[in-house]
């Protein structure tokens, strides 16, 4: 390793035992903490082990950061902390056995891979993930707590627009914001505008959170025109619809009517505006790049019959470009990832290992379609909706895109993902404090009760 990398675990050895010192004691720091953690999330401060920047696969390296520290800082928090005594974290949390066996045979992939040291990369980064997964479903346990994590995301989209303003007056046509491209950019913003979206539209909690919202969700939207990413803005468009319907499912009001009528009006000018930019875009399409991406296809089908694990996890890249393969796409430029995030799994991880991955992510979805279903017209259903579609434009983009398997989008998804497997237990809380404040009403009534027969009768004597 390089000296850089030793500085950077020396540190880590300084930072973790530290931070969850303060983290344990206070929970001013805990919170902090927490606020760091996922915020740390849209500008990954990584270093990696064992770095190989050349591979034009999905990972170079064994990647850790900041992210990490924070990560890891919280598990001994909530592990360690006398606050947490009570709350118990759950060890194996919701869909813990298919993400479980998305693991293993993301592993088993690195004894068939072509380059096993590839596959250990990918393996390592799906265990972060899903430690961001975890600390997601632990760490929310109340209004409180979503609330808060609402806010980080505020933030997130804040920064990000701060960014893109900076490089659009810098020059730079498609801005990629902190990830490695435009398109990732557009859809990292796309998620967490589906949340947004679906709070602006529902939320009748009065404060500025309401006010943030707004403008969060209109900087989101800014942010994927400015981008130009031509499936993105299909999708932005079919998924806000689809909030629209779902939210008047859950409940019909008028104010849902006057916030779309709102929109509307707010948009007009905005489409004006970009229309003619965003119609350039897609006439100007380059004509190779369909033919590529059909070639990459079929170079993808045939890997995932090589075996029953595929060519190994984070090998499409080392297999397209140095092996028989390459036969599938005679120009070297175009031999990069295949673009569709199913056939990438497919041919990296066997047919079994797409099976799992879309019972992983299917299980994800249905818990969100159930809490739907509730119509319980609270945060529940606001957030349930924003997410579930935050996960319907991902993977409906991820038909054209390998997008999920860039940090930033792998762990944005888990974080996502925790989230919305905490709303159950969130709303069983929700339910057993409103039981508790009804019978304390009642309570009081039957003593403010007593009290007045107990001085009218009084009275009478």
């Amino acid at each position: 390793m390089e000296l850089k990398h030793w500085i950077f675990l020396g540190m880590t050895a300084i930072f973790i035992p530290c931070a969850a010192w303060f983290g344990i004691r206070y929970r001013w720091a805990e919170r902090l903490l927490v606020a760091g953690a996922f915020f740390s999330t849209c500008y990954l401060i990584d270093i990696n082990i064992l770095s190989m920047e050349w591979y034009r696969g999905d990972t170079k390296g064994f990647e850790f950061g900041i992210t990490d520290w924070m990560i890891i800082t919280l598990i001994i928090v909530m592990a360690k902390s006398p606050r947490w005594e009570q709350k118990r974290p759950d060890v194996f949390p919701f869909n813990a056995t298919l993400m479980i066996i998305y693991f293993l045979v993301a592993l088993a992939s690195v004894f068939v891979a072509y380059v096993p040291v590839y596959s250990a990369f990918g393996v390592f980064k799906i265990l972060r993930a899903m430690a961001v997964y975890w600390v997601a479903y632990n760490y929310l346990r109340s209004e409180e707590d979503l609330r808060f994590f609402l806010f980080i995301l505020a933030a997130i989209v804040a920064f990000e627009f701060a960014l893109v303003l900076l490089q659009r007056a810098s020059g730079i046509y498609r801005a990629p914001g902190t990830t490695p491209h435009s398109n990732t950019l557009a859809v990292y913003i796309n998620m967490m505008n589906m949340v947004f979206f679906s709070f602006i539209l529902s939320d009748r909690k009065p404060g500025i959170q309401k006010y943030v919202y707004w403008a969060c969700f209109g900087m989101g939207t800014l942010i994927v025109l400015a981008t130009f990413s031509r499936g993105a803005l299909l999708v932005m468009v079919l998924c806000y619809g689809l909030i629209v319907l779902l939210s008047l499912f859950d409940r019909a009001r008028g104010q849902k009517f006057h916030v779309v009528g709102l929109l509307f009006l707010l948009a007009l000018p905005v489409v004006i505006k970009v229309a003619p930019a965003i119609i350039e875009r897609f006439q100007t399409a380059p004509e190779g790049s369909e033919l590529s991406r059909h070639q990459a296809n079929d170079a993808a089908y045939a890997m995932a019959g090589e075996s029953i694990l595929g060519v190994g996890l984070n090998n499409y890249s080392h297999v397209i470009n140095n092996t028989g393969y390459t036969r599938f796409i005679p120009l070297e430029s175009d031999r990069g990832i295949v673009h569709n995030i199913y056939l990438l799994h497919a041919s990296e991880m066997g047919w079994i290992g797409l099976v799992v991955f879309l019972l992983m992510i299917g299980r994800f979805m249905l818990l969100g379609v159930r809490l739907i279903l509730r119509r319980e017209d609270n945060v529940i259903s606001f957030m349930a909706i924003g997410i579930l579609m935050a996960m319907l434009a991902l993977w409906m983009q991820s038909w054209l895109e390998w997008l999920f398997r860039q940090t930033y989008i792998t762990v944005q998804f888990f974080m996502l993902a925790g989230f919305l497997a905490a709303l159950p237990r969130l709303a069983r809380e929700m339910e057993r404090r409103q039981r508790l404040n009804q019978a304390r009403r009642l309570w009081l009534w039957w003593y403010q009760t007593q009290g007045q027969r107990a001085r009218l009768s009084g009275a009478g004597r």
